[in-house]
């Protein structure tokens, strides 16, 4: 081939837009000719519209594939279900379902419809090299680990390519099986180096990037290159207090900052010790939204989370 494709592929944005901006930039810097979006556009971060911007011009200006992550099914089934969760509760101010609440206030119906209007699966043929699938999670389900977990194989041997590119994994990685690969390409706005441990964590030599991957066609076959971006940080965190985000999500909120300062992962740990924490104290099993805040903020100590920021 002449002039051979470069894909960039981004996943994970999860309302970074900061984030988003420098990889997009690198990228085009880069000369990348198309460019895969694997969901998870937003939740989390601050001002969701602003990467819902940033992805409608790509539509408009580039060669773009999207697909739909677990994120945009939280949308789209809270909006079906007319502003409540499947067992008709809605979602409340605070630590476990504050930023979730905070982003649907912050979307408009247009982008729900495009949210609904994306694939969980896709295969792309740019031109004629070898064809692409696309996922966030899996094939079959947004939420797929597809990390070598039972199912991950057959699940692979289904794909009708060589190469399963995702995201839903938060870190760059590449597995192998029978000829066939899965690559990750880790996560543009919430990057997740290592998982957050009781006590002070280490910060990761990867704390403040970005993370993306280029695919570039080498003969007949597609070569990752995995990249890390620098970016805004510190905007990216000062979002988080300007736009309202860390008085209605406090613990959730100071777990974001955690994760761009520290590059690891708190989000499953705190809440499940949360819940732990409370089980100790009142006998009583909740899931995470029944949790009272006082536990949010004890787990979230204990893993040397500052949240007097």
């Amino acid at each position: 081939m002449k002039n051979p494709p470069v894909v960039a592929v981004l996943a994970d944005v999860h309302g970074n837009s900061q984030a988003l901006k420098a990889c997009l930039d690198y990228a085009g810097r880069r000369r990348a000719t198309h460019y895969l979006f694997l969901g998870d556009y937003i939740t989390d971060h601050a001002y969701p519209q602003r990467v819902m911007e940033q992805l409608y011009k790509m539509e408009r200006r580039c060669n773009c594939r999207f697909v739909r992550g677990n994120r945009e099914d939280y949308m789209v089934n809270y909006q079906r279900n007319g502003g409540r969760q499947p067992d008709g509760s809605v979602w409340k101010e605070g630590s476990c379902q504050g930023a979730l609440l905070y982003c649907y206030e912050n979307l408009t119906p247009e982008d729900i419809r495009w949210f609904k209007s994306l694939p969980v699966y896709a295969l792309w043929q740019i031109g004629g090299a070898p064809p692409l699938a696309c996922c966030h999670g899996s094939p079959e389900s947004t939420k797929g680990p597809m990390r070598g977990q039972p199912g991950t194989w057959e699940s692979l041997e289904k794909v009708e390519a060589d190469l399963l590119v995702k995201g839903h994994n938060h870190k760059h990685f590449c597995l192998g099986y029978r000829g066939k690969r899965i690559v990750c390409a880790g996560s543009v706005g919430n990057p997740c180096c290592r998982r957050a441990r009781p006590g002070l964590s280490q910060p990761s030599e990867y704390a403040k990037m970005a993370q993306m991957v280029f695919l570039h066609l080498e003969g007949e076959r597609w070569k990752p290159e995995y990249a890390l971006v620098p970016y805004d940080w510190q905007e990216t965190v000062q979002n988080l207090r300007t736009s309202g985000l860390a008085r209605r999500a406090p613990v959730w909120a100071a777990m974001l900052r955690h994760n761009v300062l520290t590059g690891t992962d708190p989000f499953g740990s705190v809440p499940a010790r949360a819940v732990e924490l409370y089980r100790n104290a009142s006998g009583v099993e909740e899931d995470w939204a029944n949790v009272p805040e006082d536990y949010w903020r004890q787990a979230a100590g204990e893993f040397g989370i500052d949240l007097e920021w």
